[in-house]
């Protein structure tokens, strides 16, 4: 039994690469490319039915080629069907409520992709000049930092950040910091 999710994203990929395809094509062309995808579908329902000997184990699922050209002839057919029915000599994707709804909604899905992937991408450049440390102190001195924390109501990382911020390198080579109030 196949999934509806499987079926639908078929015939959503078929949709949005069939009306991108069929862009201003006459009915002519799109009876030709539906012939074309009838002849795809035969050949690849074909070889669900009997596979060729000798197929290589790196070529798609024969069932999942066959779903996809049967979905593909699904949407050359309703785009056939769609173009005739208005009496057009030509296919426009702006005049297909269905083909653009889809089309618009792959693209604000494109560009939401487009957008993570370049805010990973800003994260990963930030995390460049991040450091990361576990640092284990004795008793006496993490007691110190302990109660200065607690003292000035920050977190011990927040106080050796700030700690660190505000170090200096000297004339002499010494590490130095000016008195500071942790906040």
């Amino acid at each position: 039994m196949e999934s509806l999710w499987f079926e639908d994203e078929e015939t959503i990929r078929a949709r949005i690469s069939v009306c991108r395809r069929a862009g201003g094509m006459s009915v002519a062309e799109v009876e030709a490319a539906l012939a074309e995808a009838e002849g795809y579908a035969a050949e690849a329902e074909a070889e669900v039915r009997q596979p060729s000997p000798g197929r290589p184990w790196f070529a798609p699922d024969p069932e999942v080629e066959a779903a996809g050209c049967a979905a593909r002839v699904s949407e050359w057919r309703r785009v056939l069907t769609l173009t005739r029915t208005a009496g057009r000599d030509t296919y426009q994707l702006a005049q297909d409520e269905v083909g653009s709804r889809c089309a618009a909604d792959h693209e604000t899905w494109r560009q939401g992709v487009i957008t993570r992937a370049q805010q990973d991408e800003q994260r990963r450049r930030d995390a460049v000049h991040e450091l990361d440390i576990d640092l284990r102190l004795d008793a006496t001195t993490g007691q110190r930092v302990r109660g200065l924390c607690a003292r000035y109501g920050v977190t011990p990382e927040q106080f050796l950040a700030q700690l660190a911020g505000r170090a200096v390198v000297t004339g002499d080579g010494t590490v130095a910091v000016e008195p500071f109030t942790p906040s």
